[in-house]
């Protein structure tokens, strides 16, 4: 099939997939439309509530009246939330807000309800509260400037050149009392829907980024100067109570809740992290923040009854969070790395079960404090000059020997049989290779975000079709292992076989044995790349250097013993090299797949040599032995067959 038509095929069912989308994506859009709705009444019921209500009396009638219809309208839209195992319970929870707000029940229990309420309806549906990315100040302020300073003036104080002619005013961001009751996500929902029966109109019409972008900036007018530097400071060294902040966190806690939940100095941190979120990313250890988030967010989908999303979230911890930093650790402390891949893999194994919601988070809380001890290591961490070179080194060698010690038997196999023109073949296999390997990397750096399940399905689905390849090479290798069948092979087909069909299948093992490797060896000198300064990143260069040397004599090696063996031994020692490689792919293609969540994981009690695919589940080594009762089938096969030929027809004796 021409490379056109793949393309077009391929185009075809995007196309499909996408058609058979809109009408779900278009559904979710307007549940989540209608959820964001709901917390945003809630949120503005938690925070004004208190305003019109004071020991059980009516303060401003027009004021309640607002927030007891703002209750009323959230119990209706939750009635009609999609079905959910909690939603009976958040019902009952938004009556009795119904009934406390008709009772004028004080504003701190009305206040803690309204805040429980929105906190089990984001948990239950899962619904965004954080930006995609970190927003962008500078966008920001000059979208403020066109369309906020005429009601909330330029300082933030509410005194803009219209705001004397409204009735309420607008909102003074610097009123450090009411801002401290305000979530992000509150003022991005106020944004985005704006308030009924003022002059403050929603801004649908600016995309998501920007409203997000204009939420962060109007929650940090009230911050002073020494607040932000405290929390500088208090960030950098990790000195504060609770869990690693993250973008989460920063949209959905109000400064309140932190301080009552983790003391002053957590809010001052939480205060510059708002005020600075690129901070969030700027560490080398950054995606372990990502690692904790995926986890919080695995355990109350668990809670929510919400089984396969539980489990999304609990391989994005693995995949997105922790792997990238994983040969950073291993530097450091290759026991913790081992530590917090254990409990991770059980994390998921428990998801797979069904086990009891309190089982599962204390895994999860086992695990978030691994990570935080793997955050203070990364934190001091940085590689010495023999660190950096090792690192390097090991690289670079453990990802390319596998593919070195292939590429060496497929050539050394077309040399021997005198198929020198068929090399281009094989070239253009493991070129083609490196190439779309390196485009690959280039994509999921600047186009598009390749999520970490994705890289590990395409490195399993690689190395098992590579197994498959060599299952099926190998044994035609070992069908050709006396020379007897070798010229009779040679004479009858002429070389024609070996240039269509075996030939094809040598390039394509050229292929996918150098694509699954180099994805992932960019992404680990990523990781080392941020642990070396400017004196230790030369050493990273010659342990680049020198891994690649060795590849190369490693290769070169094999290739002339390989040229010197006896055609019989040669064909017999590429044909169980082969075979070594085919298990070895199969158990790290299943491996790939059950990081991905695709395969389930079923932990035994075994040695793990990931080198060698082996690993301790009971899906990769079954896996691994019915490709090795395959070969000794295929293998024996033609053994008997050849010895029942010799039998029926012994060669001729020589004159």
């Amino acid at each position: 099939m021409s490379s056109i038509s793949v393309r077009l095929i391929s185009a075809a069912i995007s196309m499909f997939i996408l058609v058979l989308l809109v009408p779900a994506a278009q559904a979710d859009e307007a549940s989540d439309r209608e959820a964001q709705s709901i917390l945003h009444m809630l949120d503005y019921l938690g925070v004004d509530y208190g305003g019109s209500v004071l020991f059980g009396k009516i303060l401003n009638e027009s004021e309640y009246q607002e927030q007891a219809e703002f209750a009323m309208q959230s119990l209706k839209l939750i009635n009609r939330l999609p079905e959910h195992p909690l939603l009976a319970n958040i019902i009952k929870d938004a009556q009795k807000l119904v009934n406390d707000v008709a009772e004028r029940a004080p504003a701190e229990e009305v206040s803690a309800e309204a805040r429980q309420l929105r906190s089990n309806i984001i948990a239950a549906y899962n619904i965004t509260v954080s930006p995609r990315k970190i927003p962008d100040f500078q966008r920001a302020s000059v979208l403020y400037r066109q369309l906020c300073v005429k009601c909330h003036g330029s300082e933030g104080y509410g005194d803009g050149p219209e705001s004397k002619t409204l009735n309420p005013k607008p909102a003074n961001f610097r009123d450090a009392t009411r801002m401290g009751k305000r979530s992000v996500y509150g003022l991005y929902s106020t944004i985005s829907l704006g308030v009924p029966g003022t002059a403050m109109v929603g801004f649908e019409k600016l995309s998501d980024d920007e409203r997000w972008g204009l939420a962060f900036l109007a929650s940090n007018f009230h911050n002073l100067p020494e607040r932000l530097e405290l929390g500088r400071k208090l960030w950098e060294k990790r000195e504060f109570q609770g869990a690693l902040p993250n973008l989460v966190t920063l949209t959905t806690l109000t400064a309140n809740e932190v301080s009552v939940n983790y003391g002053d100095n957590t809010r001052a941190v939480f205060e510059y992290l708002r005020a600075k979120p690129n901070a969030l990313v700027a560490s080398r250890h950054a995606t372990l923040l990502f690692a904790t988030e995926q986890l919080d967010h695995a355990i109350a989908s668990y809670q929510a009854g919400d089984k396969s999303e539980a489990q999304r979230f609990a391989i994005a911890a693995y995949l997105e969070g922790f792997e990238p930093m994983e040969i950073s650790l291993v530097n450091l402390d290759s026991q913790l790395r081992f530590d917090i891949e254990r409990e991770m893999m059980a994390i998921r194994k428990l998801i797979y079960d069904g086990a009891s919601a309190d089982a599962l988070t204390v895994k999860v809380e086992s695990a978030k404090k691994l990570l935080r001890e793997a955050d203070e290591l990364l934190r001091e961490g940085k590689l010495s000059i023999t660190g950096a070179f090792i690192s390097s080194l090991f690289v670079l060698l453990r990802e390319g020997l596998e593919s070195i010690l292939v590429l060496a038997a497929v050539i050394a196999f077309v040399v021997k049989s005198g198929q020198r023109s068929a090399l281009i073949y094989v070239h253009v296999g493991w070129a083609g290779a490196i190439l779309l390997g390196v485009l690959t990397w280039l994509s999921a750096s600047m186009l598009v975000n390749i999520s970490g399940a994705g890289r590990e399905i395409t490195s399993g689905v690689t190395a098992l079709i590579a197994s498959a390849m060599l299952i099926y090479v190998g044994f035609w290798l070992h069908d050709k292992t006396h020379a007897q069948a070798w010229q009779k092979f040679l004479k009858e087909k002429v070389g024609a076989a070996l240039e269509k069909k075996t030939v094809w299948a040598l390039a394509l093992i050229a292929f996918f044995a150098v694509y699954r490797e180099i994805f992932e060896t960019v992404l680990f000198y990523q990781a080392l790349w941020t642990q070396t300064t400017v004196d230790t990143r030369p050493a990273l260069w010659s342990g680049m250097l020198t891994a690649g040397l060795t590849l190369l004599v490693i290769g070169w090696g094999l290739f002339r013993f390989g040229i010197r063996l006896p055609l019989n031994a040669f064909f017999s020692a590429t044909s169980i090299l082969l075979a070594i490689m085919a298990v070895i792919f199969a158990g790290q293609g299943v491996a790939s797949l059950q990081d991905a969540g695709i395969v389930e994981i079923s932990p035994v009690n075994f040695v793990s040599l990931p080198m060698l695919g082996v690993l301790p589940t009971t899906e990769t080594l079954l896996t691994q032995l019915a490709v090795i009762g395959i070969l000794f089938l295929c293998y024996r096969f033609p053994i008997r067959q050849h010895r029942n030929n010799q039998t029926e027809n012994p060669p001729a004796s020589s004159a």
